[in-house]
């Protein structure tokens, strides 16, 4: 800095100088003119570099002036997609649907009862064997006792149980004179049919045609209880001929022997 201190004593000479020209300006005894010392000359230096560089920075345009008139520029927003609402989680896809699903069926265990079609078999069977019975009592009724009882058998094999195929074969074992062979489709028409009246009058007869008297009446007299109209049949019945006379008889008939 020693140009500086050089140039401010030649200048404060030449001051000085022309001070002593101007006889009116007196100068304060002991007093040495100096405008300023080296120190304030410095910070004074300074201080008008600062504010020269703080004026500079508030008049040069700054990059986000915009001109008079124009409207803020806008910064750039982020590339989106276009949304008119919020984004929503995307759903598990389901098969379209008009009404609720319905819960599954708990398979079902094998049915007791015959299903529809044995059902419809056993109806042919039915029809079967009542076809083959009514045939049967026609040969009966004609006397045709051989073709009679053959289809009371075919009857009896596809149903044991048919209470008036027993019955029937029954009378044409009595026909037949074959007596123990009517006594058991007898019994077995009455243990499958209790209050079958046609088996306890026909027991009746065979009992009575073979002498067992005790045994006619009892069947009579159960026979009479089901259906008064049996003594009626008892009346003029060949086969009750062996009970004529007997008290038993003429009290379950209701009268004597005509």
């Amino acid at each position: 800095m020693s140009y500086i201190n050089e140039a401010l004593k030649k200048a404060q000479k030449e001051k000085e100088a022309r001070h002593h020209k101007y006889p009116g300006m007196v100068s304060t005894p002991g007093y040495k003119a100096r405008l300023f010392s080296g120190k304030a000359l410095l910070w004074l230096t300074a201080f008008f570099l600062a504010s020269l560089a703080v004026a500079a920075y508030l008049w040069l345009p700054s990059g986000d002036t915009q001109p008079p008139g124009s409207e803020p520029a806008r910064p750039k927003a982020t590339p989106q997609l276009a949304r008119s609402q919020p984004s929503q989680p995307k759903a598990t896809p389901q098969p379209p649907r008009s009404q609720p699903a319905q819960p599954k069926a708990t398979p079902r265990p094998p049915s007791s009862e015959p299903a529809r079609p044995k059902a419809s078999q056993q109806q042919k069977r039915e029809g079967n064997v009542k076809a083959l019975y009514e045939r049967a009592r026609v040969f009966h009724k004609r006397g045709r006792l051989q073709e009679a009882m053959r289809l009371y058998e075919r009857t009896l094999s596809l149903n044991p149980d048919y209470v008036d195929a027993l019955n029937n074969l029954g009378v044409i074992h009595i026909q037949n004179r074959k007596y123990s062979a009517a006594r058991e489709s007898f019994a077995k028409a009455i243990r499958l049919r209790p209050d079958y009246v046609d088996s306890h009058y026909n027991l009746a007869c065979v009992y009575a045609l073979e002498g067992a008297v005790s045994q006619s009446l009892i069947h009579l007299r159960r026979a009479v209880s089901l259906d008064q109209s049996v003594k009626d049949w008892a009346r003029g019945d060949g086969d009750l001929r062996n009970l004529h006379g007997v008290q038993g008889f003429e009290e379950i008939i209701g009268r004597g022997i005509e």
